[in-house]
């Protein structure tokens, strides 16, 4: 199953990119199956719900320190 989710806010006017998100249907419903209870609860769809969702992790990622440079495993020789 495929969605596509333009993650641009509202008032920006630069470049754009448009999101693929590409996921076995078996895992769309899970992700979906926690956005439904909220859209119900603040009364708007699902798919609106997802898109905020992902636009808050990615936030919450790019104001993060976590380094994401991989770690050499290599012991060293003694």
């Amino acid at each position: 199953m495929n969605m596509y989710l333009n993650l641009k806010p509202n008032n920006y006017e630069g470049e754009t990119e448009l999101l693929t998100l590409e996921l076995p249907k078996h895992q769309m419903n899970g992700i979906m199956g926690l956005c439904r209870p909220i859209a119900e609860q603040k009364n708007t769809n699902a798919e609106r719900i997802l898109k905020d969702l992902l636009k808050e992790c990615a936030y919450q990622i790019s104001e993060s320190n976590k380094s994401y440079e991989r770690k050499s495993r290599k012991n060293a020789k003694r």
